[in-house]
């Protein structure tokens, strides 16, 4: 498979979290909508060992998930252990410059010193409820927490099968259209830049005897021997012209990025069918880089 890097600008308040499970499903419907449900039915062929395309999670720019390398801190180190716990991303030029001698203590000195420099603001919204049956408003409220972000992300995906022109074409869609809940009420909505030639491309590609940080929301294959994990237990739900009638999927739990494993090599991670749907799945499918964890 080939990798490649988008940057993402929002534009509009997003509500929805850029996981890449949610960003492949918003991906498959736009090819479903461009280009028609025999395209979409090629490309899935045979998914679940080919996948065309596979992303990361969004990550503000310049940051990486944390790897979630063990460290006991002394004594005099609880205060900044709190603190380091509580840090999810870490800077991706540090990764990068410590790839081959990387450990839980290096990363813990980097991050007590770390400040918090990102512009996030967080707004409560509150909405009346609407029965699904009646399309009519009841009474009560519900809330919604909207972020206005003035940061730019970064998303790293991998793909085969699939052009780059139909790439750009479904992201066009997306940014357009906008991603996750309240699309219709303009929500989601970025700009973005593909760069099909990134400089830390070489990271992502299977090195023996390394290990490997996952980067995305992901099931672990059989490929995958978990060394430290967190997951997630995800409500997913349908998208498109399903999202009215049947809403809702089976949920599931996923890693997330972080996660360390020592590998095989192949495809990582796996789907998983959990709307009861033949060719309807959940894309538990990861990449990631690899290091060496040394002590």
């Amino acid at each position: 498979m080939e990798y490649a890097k988008i940057t993402l600008k929002p534009i509009s308040p997003f509500i929805t979290e850029l996981q890449s499970d949610t960003i492949f499903g918003h991906f498959a419907w736009g090819v479903r909508f461009l280009y028609g449900e025999e395209r979409l039915k090629e490309l899935l062929e045979n998914f679940e060992k080919e996948p065309f395309i596979v992303f990361s999670d969004g990550f503000l720019k310049g940051f990486l998930a944390k790897p979630l390398l063990s460290y006991i801190p002394k004594d005099e180190e609880i205060k900044d252990a709190k603190k380091v716990k509580k840090i999810s991303l870490i800077d991706k030029n540090f990764l990068f410059k410590n790839i081959d001698n990387l450990n839980g203590e290096k990363i813990f000195n980097f991050l007590k010193n770390y400040k918090n420099i990102v512009n996030i603001q967080t707004s409560i919204t509150q909405k009346n409820s609407v029965n699904r049956k009646s399309n009519l408003v009841e009474e009560g409220l519900y809330s919604i927490k909207e972020k206005f972000i003035d940061e730019e992300f970064e998303i790293y995906f991998a793909y085969e099968k699939i052009s780059k022109s139909e790439i750009e074409e479904v992201f066009n869609f997306i940014s357009k259209r906008g991603y996750g809940k309240d699309k219709s009420a303009g929500k989601g909505r970025f700009r973005f830049n593909i760069d099909w030639d990134f400089k830390e491309k070489e990271f992502f590609k299977y090195k023996k005897g390394y290990k490997y940080l996952n980067l995305s929301t992901m099931f672990i294959s059989e490929n995958m021997h978990l060394l430290a994990g967190k997951t997630i237990t995800k409500f997913p739900k349908t998208g498109g012209f399903y999202a009215s009638s049947e809403p809702f999927k089976n949920p599931c739990i996923m890693y997330l990025p972080g996660s360390i494993f020592e590998i095989d090599e192949g495809i990582l991670g796996k789907a998983e069918n959990t709307y009861n749907k033949k060719n309807h799945y959940q894309n538990g499918f990861s990449i990631g880089i690899f290091f060496k964890d040394k002590q």
